[in-house]
Order: C-alpha cells, then structure tokens, then sequence
C-alpha cells in the first residue's frame, strides 16, 4: 500500500505527493531556481574542475545520507547535502542564462531562505523517523549545462522501517550532478 510519509504519522488519507500546480509557492520557487542556476551567459574556467564538497556518488547514496540525518534529526548534517553558496555562485550561477537579468545576492537570499523553511518542515514533519530508500526517480526532464547538470521533479519512495509502509517524502525538489558526485540543490517545502 502507498501513502504519503506523513500519512504514516496518522494522516490517512493525505496524497503521495501534491500535484505540481498545487504546490505552495512553486512559481516562486521555480523561478528563484531557474535564475539562481541560469545565471551568467559566460563560462567559468574553474567549474571544468570544481569539486563539490561532500558531494555523494549516486542519487540514492545522496538520499540514503538524507534519511538517516533526518532519523538523527541532525540538522547540520542535512544542510551539509545542499550546494553551498560558493558552489552556486561559482560553479551553477555562471552556467545559468538569466544571471544578466537578477543578482545573485537576490537569488541566494531567496533560495536560502526556502532551504531553512523547507529543512524546518522536514525535521517538524518527519525527524527521528526511521526510513528505508525504495526508489529515486525524476519525473522531470534533465536540464544540461557544461559544467553540471539539473535534476529536477525528484520522486523519493521510502518505506517505513517499523512497519514496512511505503510511501512518497515530498521533500526533495532538485538533485545536481557535477562531475560524477551529487549534491541536493534544495530542500521542497511540504
């Protein structure tokens, strides 16, 4: 049986996953996403080499360390899974096309402030539950740059440990791939 993660918490009957269109604030957040990763036209010499710090080997191995960290209700840890500001501005921000139109700094703080609220929801919602990755899928198209590419309509199924009920964690939008190592690019607000 499939059900939302939170159903498992006693809300029977909550969808998997809202539809795109009835996401709360997601034309903000897309947009805020778009710009802050099509920002700046011209390449950047130093993202053909550029590492991500503690970037993952594969998508699941990425999730998989978000579980736990949220079975641990680590914050810290959590947060250490996103691009940080140094990897968006120099690695993301020079590869994304409206960087002429919008300022980083605006779109930094923007992104920034939806990561907090959204790892906030995840924690409030799901911290100290323990869950076992079933499946990674994009439903989304791949956008490709140079230097990365963008994974978005990220679909995360998990299954509980103490019972074994499968269901949809909401909490993942957009997964970045640099290299061959893989990082999230934010955490979805629930």
């Amino acid at each position: 049986m499939h059900e939302s993660v939170s159903g498992m918490k006693g809300r029977a009957g909550r969808v998997s996953a809202r539809p795109a269109c009835r996401r709360s604030g997601l034309a903000l957040r897309r947009m805020a996403l778009a710009a802050s990763l099509v920002l700046g036209a011209t390449g950047c010499a130093e993202a053909a080499n550029a590492v991500m710090e503690g970037f993952s080997e594969s998508p699941e191995d990425l999730i998989r360390t978000a579980l736990v960290a949220v079975a641990n209700e680590d914050r810290s840890a959590l947060a250490a899974l996103l691009v940080t500001r140094e990897e968006y501005e120099t690695v993301l921000w020079p590869e994304l096309p409206d960087g002429r139109y919008t300022p980083f700094e605006f779109v930094w703080s923007l992104a920034s402030t939806n990561n907090r609220k959204g790892l906030r929801q995840l924690l409030a919602e799901y911290g100290g539950m323990r869950l076992e990755l079933v499946s990674v899928t994009f439903d989304g198209e791949p956008e490709v740059h140079d230097h990365f590419t963008l994974h978005p309509d990220v679909r995360v199924t998990v299954r509980r440990m103490d019972d074994g009920v499968e269901g949809t964690l909401p909490s993942f939008d957009v997964l970045v791939k640099v290299g061959g190592g893989w990082k999230l690019m934010n955490y979805d607000e629930l």
